[in-house]
């Protein structure tokens, strides 16, 4: 089969910087990419005609809106009112754009997605497929139990050589432990476990059944002594 010739070293950090990309994409998260996109689309990119109008329709709403905002209602009712009118004409319209642009935002989400795909998953399948028999370096005998060095070289080399397989297996750890730390500073804190409160009636009313039941038991053990 074809094997790319490559340079053990490009190999390497090559497959490297693709996988910690998948991992910043990840982090990231590809919904918010998608958005960012088709704000850049829609803002600079687009010659589309109803995305103009609806960037247009939305720059009307927001100044409106701050208008609004600093207009009373008590104070200046009808002024109030007219904005208001105007506002919800606005919303409905823009409404109406974005559904009529809702096909060009799917398209450019599949676009994106893939653009996703060339970037960072075709790469690293093109070198698993075409540099997997490439060895990238070679372990010192002995540094390594023997089954340790003859697990590492699976499935294609001799003991005690590192391939492709190997190398992403260590990489994908690696950066997965990395992005942990980094961003467990950052994740939301988790509220502290509080004990339940006893309720203090209810205990009561027990220890108050204890003791009477313990009276009861009492008084019938007297009466018996008396009648003997």
């Amino acid at each position: 089969m074809f094997v790319l010739d490559i340079d053990p070293y490009t190999i390497i950090a090559s497959s490297f910087l693709i996988l910690f990309f998948q991992k910043l994409i990840s982090l990231i998260g590809k919904a918010r990419i998608r958005n960012f996109i088709w704000h850049l689309y829609i803002n600079y990119l687009s010659q589309s005609k109803s995305i103009k109008q609806y960037n247009s329709v939305q720059l009307e709403i927001r100044q409106l809106s701050r208008q609004q905002k600093l207009t009373s209602a008590s104070d200046e009712y009808a002024k109030w009112t007219k904005l208001n009118r105007s506002l919800d004409k606005l919303k409905l319209e823009a409404q109406q754009l974005n559904e009529t642009i809702s096909g060009e935002k799917t398209r450019v989400d599949q676009l994106t997605n893939l653009l996703i795909t060339l970037m960072v998953t075709l790469p690293i399948w093109i070198l698993r497929i075409f540099c997997r028999k490439v060895p990238l370096f070679y372990l010192r005998k002995g540094i390594l139990p023997y089954y340790l060095e003859w697990a590492l070289a699976l499935p294609f080399f001799k003991t005690g050589t590192i391939g492709l397989t190997c190398w992403i297996f260590v990489a994908n750890s690696v950066l997965s432990n990395l992005l942990v730390l980094i961003t467990f500073p950052f994740e939301p804190s988790v509220a502290k476990p509080v004990k339940p409160k006893e309720n203090i009636e209810e205990k009561n009313v027990e220890e108050l059944k204890e003791r009477g039941g313990g009276g009861g038991g009492g008084g019938e053990e007297e009466e018996k002594n008396k009648m003997i």
